[in-house]
Formats: structure tokens, sequence, C-alpha cells
């Protein structure tokens, strides 16, 4: 599965997640120090009258990130618009590591009250190309093992991957980790494993 249109959200820990109004100035200060490695910050858009909708979002050239609100559960989501190198177990790594540095940029951020706080045995992957992985229980088939590759380096050997099938949703599946470790022992993990081994079986090609 070629596309890079893929996504990691990653939910608040109960009674954490900011309010819009303060997550706006936040981003908007973002943009002027250039925050976010690697990434063209150019605008924000505040969608916090939708419900269920994207929240306030963080736009760049090469994605979004956004206080996403929709699972009836706020988080932050990394959304890829531009393409990435390597094979689907790479380019995923590379969202992942983001999508931490991210939460790790709102976590340590010192105007928001209460401060912000995520869940790591719980992230949601979604990719965002209905056309190359519709949500079906074939697309998971055929990504499931690139999938387990990843979500098992990053949480380990226990993690395990749910399908969250919908006709009208993207395709997305649920990561359960067995332990809710920080976003910087993540990080450390992910800074500290060798590169990912991955050679996709035949069978499960898409």
């Amino acid at each position: 599965m070629d596309s890079s249109k893929l996504a990691v959200k990653f939910f608040f820990q109960d009674g954490t997640a900011p309010h819009s109004e303060a997550v706006v100035p936040v981003f908007h200060r973002w943009i002027q120090t250039h925050a976010v490695p690697e990434h063209q910050l150019v605008d924000v858009a505040d969608y916090q009258h939708v419900v269920g909708g994207p929240g306030t979002v963080l736009v760049a050239h090469e994605a979004n990130v956004s206080t996403d609100q929709s699972e009836n559960q706020p988080g932050l989501i990394y959304i890829r618009k531009t393409p990435l190198a390597g094979d689907l177990p790479q380019r995923l790594l590379k969202v992942f590591g983001y999508a931490l540095q991210v939460c790790k940029l709102l976590e340590d951020e010192p105007s928001l009250q209460p401060k912000a706080k995520f869940r790591t045995d719980n992230p949601i992957i979604r990719i965002y190309d209905r056309l190359k992985a519709p949500n079906t229980t074939e697309t998971f088939n055929a990504l499931r093992f690139a999938l387990t590759t990843v979500a098992q380096q990053l949480f380990g050997a226990s993690a395990q991957l749910s399908h969250l099938p919908g006709e009208k949703t993207l395709f997305q599946v649920r990561i359960t980790a067995s332990a809710n470790d920080s976003i910087t022992s993540v990080l450390s993990r992910m800074e500290k494993a060798p590169p990912v081994a991955y050679s996709e079986p035949p069978e499960y090609s898409l």
C-alpha cells in the first residue's frame, strides 16, 4: 500500500484536554517559532463549533495537526498530506514520530490549564485514502502484518490491533497496549530502536 495519507491519533487522558480557546494562541506561536521540525506551518483554523469535528487545526504544508473531537473523545491527530519515502512501516513510523513530537510539545506547553497529558495505550491509525485503503476486512487483512510490525516496535510485543469497520468511515485501526507509557518514553524507545526489519508477505500485498 503506497499511500502516504496516514494519520495517527493519541487521546488525552481524562480531564486534561485543553479548551480550544487556549490552543489557538499556542498554535499561532508555533507558527512564529517554527516549532515543528520538517514542517512549514502556515495557518490555524478553529472548528470548535462543529460537534465531533476537527477542533483546532494547525495547518502545515506537509500535514494537518488538530485537537480532534471524533470518537466522542478528544485527542491530537496528525494527518499526513505529502509523500513520505520508504515502505509502509517506515512511513507509518515517521508519522508516529511526528505525532509524538507534537504531543510532547503540547504536554510541555506552560500556558495550558489543565496541563495536557496523553494516553499511549490506545492510539488510532487512519488512512485518508478510500481508493487505496477502503475500510474493509480485506484491507485490514492485507495491512495487518505491516501495522503489527509498527505497533509492536513502539508499544511492545503484546500490542494488539482492532479493526474499526464501517462503510462510511475511513480505514482505521486501534492499537491496544498493555502499558500506558509516557509520550517521552515512547519517543525514547523509537529513537533507540534499530531500523524496522520488514518484508511484506506476498499474500498481504494490497
